[in-house]
């Protein structure tokens, strides 16, 4: 594997993307359902700050204090998207802004990830992931009074007011199925983690619910993962299709109409903001890997 080029924050430009791979039970899981190294986003901006959605509302972040936060993150990488020039950058902040403040779905958190996972985990050809991804689209509300951290970077580039409009739209792009492994997750880890971020977005959990969360099973997530393990492989399902056309009296497809639609070139659809991960961004042909933030910790004043 490739060693990415180090980068200081002097290196960075207004409007680069970072993508951040979190330390944590929560950030593995977000990973997982999107296939990808990344578990969080956000935008760099004029001043030295970043501008994301956290656990707390939509923020301005110094970016020279994130290289210090070792305890949070395993890396950070930096994406430059390659549509901005001229006056796009204010009309990319502004819009960004209008978010500010903006509350964390917590509550909504566990709905996203299953449609998510739904979406990326299903067997079949691109064409079918893209319908699929369109379909399970609509299940989802496109609230924008709350907004997750990929969903936010999306919306600015999106809706920042440019001629034409949306020349800023970063393509989302339909993916082959990934086969990453679930990861072994430390559910106790993990329902701490989950009302700390429901604490710092100012809900307290009532007591029966942070009872039930953390009576949970303790010892992780060793017999999802062999459930996950045993999952039949894509030969196997279409073996039970035929089946199941049998059973119903269905004519299969005959061959060549099957050789006639392996790809029906369907395009990538725009997608829900509200669905969009950090793996959208990190594969979008809008935005060019820069390389990885350089991080250390915070120097400790002896005065």
């Amino acid at each position: 594997m490739d060693t990415p080029q180090l980068l200081y924050p002097q290196d960075l430009a207004p409007g680069d993307v970072l993508l951040h791979m979190g330390r944590g039970e929560l950030s593995r899981l977000i990973a997982w359902v999107g296939d990808s190294a990344y578990s969080h986003a956000a935008v760099v901006c004029a001043g030295g700050e970043l501008i994301e959605a956290a656990a707390s509302g939509v923020r301005h972040a110094s970016l020279a204090a994130r290289t210090t936060m070792l305890e949070n993150f395993h890396y950070i990488d930096a994406y430059r998207p390659s549509c901005l020039q001229g006056d796009d950058l204010s009309a990319l902040q502004a819009a960004l802004d209008v978010y500010l403040g903006r509350p964390y779905p917590m509550t909504s958190l566990f709905t996203l990830g299953v449609v998510c996972a739904v979406r990326n985990k299903i067997p079949g050809s691109r064409d079918l992931r893209r319908v699929v991804r369109m379909a399970l689209d609509l299940v989802i509300d496109n609230d924008a009074s709350k907004v997750v951290c990929s969903e936010l970077v999306y919306r600015g580039f999106d809706e920042a007011a440019t001629e034409p409009p949306h020349a800023l739209r970063l393509p989302v792009i339909t993916r082959s199925r990934q086969h990453t492994p679930l990861p072994d997750i430390d559910l106790l880890a993990l329902a701490h983690e989950c009302l700390d971020d429901l604490r710092r977005a100012g809900r307290p959990p009532s007591l029966a619910s942070e009872i039930a969360l953390l009576s949970a099973p303790l010892h992780g997530m060793h017999d999802v993962t062999a459930a996950a393990l045993a999952e039949a492989p894509d030969d196997d399902l279409s073996a039970r299709l035929q089946q199941v056309r049998e059973q119903l009296g269905l004519a299969s497809p005959a061959p060549s109409v099957l050789a006639a639609n392996v790809s029906l070139a369907l395009p990538d659809p725009i997608p829900n903001p509200k669905t969009v991960l950090p793996a959208d961004l990190e594969f979008s042909p809008g935005l060019v890997k820069l390389g990885r933030l350089a991080m250390a910790p915070a120097s400790v004043s002896t005065a």
